[in-house]
This record gives structure tokens, sequence and C-alpha cells, in this order.
């Protein structure tokens, strides 16, 4: 099956990403930010749930020792990108997909002890937070196995600085696509400073 890209327009996926979010998707949603939606605490708690983090590339993958100095520099760099995703668009990816972008693709794999409630820095409307779980300031709560971030995208389906969250339901993982959005010079852009900062730690890896 060919891999949509993200955002695609049919509203059947948008049901479908219902599942795999722990939420309703909202069609073209992009909520705001704001900075005071992630606490160290929140961060630390999601840093210690981290089993494995693998690097692909080149079709080739490398398991990397999380308790190594590199290793502590990703997992810490990579979840507290987990919690200021806010932009969440309307596309799912099936496991073979998945595979298939880690095999072309350059990417790295955060992949937890056990699923993981990760509060992102979506703020969602009141009117909204019925059927979306939300902490106790109204920011998205998503229900998460593992993540993949997306450095380098060979595929050409414009999945670059994205975020890939793994959701099971009824016994497999789906996976929806998310990313970091910032406002600068009165234009909204896809952060992508993260892969920059991501590059520098693998180059040092040993």
């Amino acid at each position: 099956m060919k891999m949509r890209r993200c955002p695609p327009k049919s509203i059947n996926l948008a049901v479908i990403c219902f599942l795999i979010s722990t939420g309703i998707v909202l069609p073209g949603c992009h909520l705001f930010s704001k900075q005071d939606a992630i606490s160290d605490t929140e961060i630390e708690k999601t840093t210690e749930m981290v089993e494995n983090v693998i690097y692909y590339e080149n079709g080739e993958h490398k398991v990397i020792d999380t308790k190594s100095e590199g290793g502590i520099g990703m997992v810490s760099l990579l979840t507290r990108k987990l919690h200021e995703l806010n932009s969440q668009a309307v596309c799912i990816f099936s496991e073979g997909e998945i595979q298939e972008i880690k095999q072309k693709d350059r990417c790295v794999e955060l992949i937890f002890r056990s699923p993981m409630d990760v509060t992102i820095s979506q703020w969602i409307e009141p009117e909204e937070r019925y059927h979306i779980p939300v902490d106790e300031r109204g920011y998205r709560i998503l229900g998460i196995n593992n993540a993949l971030f997306i450095m380098e995208d060979n595929l050409g389906e414009a999945l670059g600085a994205h975020i890939l969250t793994g959701h099971e339901y009824e016994g497999s993982i789906s996976y929806g696509g998310w990313a970091i959005q910032s406002k600068r010079f009165g234009k909204t852009s896809t952060d992508e400073s993260w892969v920059d900062s991501l590059d520098k730690i693998l180059s040092e890896l040993p």
C-alpha cells in the first residue's frame, strides 16, 4: 500500500486517526502552543520510560546505548521534542509503511518500556475536551508506544522534521503524523532545529 502524504484530504482518515492518538483528529488542525505546557517533571518522567533508541540510515540500524553520554543526550532531546508537539497532520501509516520509512529515510526511533501518556503543547478548546484527553490545563495527552523522528525524507513524502507517534489499538500499532510548529517573523513554519541538534550528537557517537 502506498504511503499517503501529509495531510491527505480523505475524511475517512480523520476517523481512523481517532483510534491512534486517543482522541479525535481535527482535520487541518494546527492549534497554538504555550511556553508553560511542559514541566521538567513531565520530561524527566518521559525520559525514564525510554527503553531503546535506534538509529536508521541506508537500510541499516544501530542501537544506541541509552546510558552513554550521547545516548543520554539523544533521549533528553527527543523526549522534550515529543512534549513540544503541537501540529497534527491528518494522516496515518501502517506498520508496513513504517518499515519502508526505516529502510529508506534517515530517522531515529524511541521505544518506551510500556505505553506512555505524553502531554504535548497542543492546547484544546474547552468545547472540544469532551472527546480529546487533556490535562488539567487543557493540553492534549497522547498515548504513545514509540515515536519515529524523521531526519531526512528520501521517499519524498514531505515528512522531513516530522515525528510519527505509534499507538496500539486492538493488538497492532498505528502511527499518526505530528510536527512542531513555531511562529517567526509573522510566519508559521515547522521547527527543524532538532534535526541539526540530533545530527551533532550522532556525529560524536563512537
